[in-house]
């Protein structure tokens, strides 16, 4: 339905920045149907002007060689423009259909179409020589009594008001087409593929909502040359299957979807997708970023999965953060290795690692977290259920001053040491919860009591405070009692002995603390005195 005037340009003459933006702006270059517009009008182009003078400002900034991600700012300088000029101007085709050719009743014509048009019924337009606009879906009679309409070589569908639209429908009524266009906001899906049309060159459906279309949807238009599908609503597609040579794909401004699998984007016969460097992800994890720059990240990632320590796991580009200066993209990755029989952390992790996933293993230590530079970049690490049973070695380490998520459920951990976590906890400000419920904690008197503490004191972050239980065994049958730790008190875990060398200590301490109170009011005491009376008080004084 349409053609494209594309510049092109030295490909060593433009960094690949460069080129990137350079292909924005150009694929708002006018869209022309022979002599008329059908995507945009003269000042919808002139509208542009502002935009790509700045993109071309903005090349020329660009140091050779740059191949970062351009920001998004500007990105999105360059305006979707879907628009199709007869329908936003039904008036304007309504009396052009009544021009020249009928000179004898060109007033009460173009009345009787503008009437039409404005009705709610389907309406036609017929523009000598071949072009038809209909509004609101087709007049099937007037094309099925022959006249003029059977001359329809363009045909404009406005304002389309079914959910699907039936291509075979073309074969009956407009058997020698050449130029489709459809737009309208009720459109969701195409009945059926296109049937053979031989004269098919250019099919635009544009504006709609139009979210799936299959993989041979075009496939028996031979001569097709030029389909423009921006606009819509796809999510995602598969490479389309055509006969003719050589078809211009268009595909901008439509709700990518860059969590499932669109690789094949950046193999070399892609290229009839001539506008695919500006297709920009949609969905809740990519919003915003450049197709293109979301399935590299994921192509690397998956070589990457395919090592020796990890060829049985699963990979994915979770998020792609963009950097302080705009200028590129920092991919966080998803490693999941639970339930692969894994009796050590492996050894090798994808570059940019920041979640691991190792839950249901036989891993007995975390040695890897302080020892192995691939683990330097993981945030989140999930070890539920694996044969751990300390992780003293942790303690002081880099990596526990800088996790987020440290998940140990069901594990064989009996004490912790608490001051070390506490410590790491509180200088961490990027710590998000810990899970530690499940594990065979003992009851200690004053190991209890001082985990009591801890958990009540970061209750917000140990997510499972509530479900951690320790246990003692009981003097009378020689069973393990389970109590929840949060509610513990000494008298039920410690024994007489213990309680009273703790209540001993205890008061020692208040007694000592006492002391230190009152020989700093004494000394408080003395300097006042001192200071008034300008000598010593008489204790002091009778001291040899």
């Amino acid at each position: 339905m349409a053609t494209t005037r594309r510049h092109r340009t030295p490909p060593d003459s433009l960094s690949t920045s460069a080129r990137f933006v350079l292909s924005a702006a150009l694929s708002h270059v006018r869209i022309t149907t022979g002599g008329g517009s059908i995507f945009s009008s003269r000042n919808r182009r002139l509208a542009l002007v502002p935009a790509a003078v700045v993109v071309v400002l903005t090349l020329l900034t660009i140091p050779p060689g740059t191949n970062a991600q351009l920001p998004l700012s500007l990105q999105n300088l360059v305006v979707e423009n879907v628009a199709i000029e007869e329908c936003a101007s039904p008036a304007r085709s309504a009396t052009h259909s009544s021009q020249p050719h009928a000179p004898h009743s060109s007033s009460s014509s173009s009345s009787s179409n503008t009437a039409n048009l404005h009705s709610n019924r389907p309406a036609c337009v017929f523009t000598p020589p071949n072009r038809t606009v209909c509004y609101r879906g087709f007049e099937t009679k007037r094309f099925q009594a022959g006249g003029r309409f059977n001359l329809t070589r363009r045909l404009v569908l406005c304002d389309w008001p079914l959910k699907s639209f039936d291509p075979l429908v073309l074969a009956r009524l407009v058997p020698r087409i050449e130029r489709l266009a459809i737009t309208g906001r009720m459109l969701q899906r195409l009945a059926h593929d296109f049937p053979p049309l031989p004269y098919l060159r250019m099919v635009n459906i544009t504006g709609t909502r139009l979210n799936h279309t299959g993989v041979n949807a075009f496939y028996e238009l031979e001569r097709l040359q030029v389909l423009n599908l921006r606009g819509n609503e796809l999510e995602q597609i598969q490479p389309y299957r055509f006969r003719s040579g050589h078809v211009e794909v268009y595909l901008q401004g439509n709700l990518w979807n860059c969590t499932n699998d669109m690789i094949w984007l950046l193999k070399e016969q892609s290229r009839q997708y001539v506008d695919k460097p500006t297709l920009v992800c949609k969905d809740w994890k990519y919003t915003g970023r450049p197709v293109l720059t979301a399935m590299e990240y994921k192509r690397v990632v998956r070589e990457s999965c395919l090592h020796e320590e990890i060829w049985n796991c699963s990979c994915h580009v979770s998020y792609l953060r963009l950097s302080d200066n705009g200028l590129s993209f920092h991919p966080m990755i998803m490693v999941n290795c639970s339930d692969r029989g894994f009796y050590q952390l492996p050894q090798y992790l994808p570059g940019n690692t920041t979640v691991l996933h190792m839950a249901r293993n036989k891993l007995q230590s975390v040695d890897s977290l302080t020892t192995n530079e691939h683990y330097q970049s993981v945030q989140d690490i999930y070890l539920d259920e694996n044969r751990i049973t300390s992780i003293d070695i942790l303690e002081d380490t880099i990596w526990l001053d800088n996790f987020r998520i440290l998940s140990l459920r069901g594990n064989r951990m009996n004490r912790i040491r608490v001051y070390s976590v506490e410590h790491a906890i509180e200088r961490n400000p990027g710590v998000g919860k810990v899970y530690l419920s499940n594990n065979p904690w003992r009851c200690g008197c004053r190991f209890a009591i001082r985990f009591q503490r801890f958990l009540r004191k970061h209750e917000s972050l140990v997510a499972d405070s509530r479900n951690i239980t320790c246990y003692f065994i009981n003097d009378d049958d020689g069973r393990k009692q389970y109590l929840p730790v949060l509610t513990v008190t000494p008298n039920d875990i410690c024994r007489p002995s213990e309680h009273n060398t703790a209540a001993f200590y205890n008061t020692l301490s208040i007694i000592f603390a006492t002391l230190i109170i009152l020989i700093f009011t004494k000394l408080a005491y003395d300097y006042y005195h001192y200071r008034k009376y300008g000598k010593l008080p008489w204790l002091i004084m009778k001291m040899p």
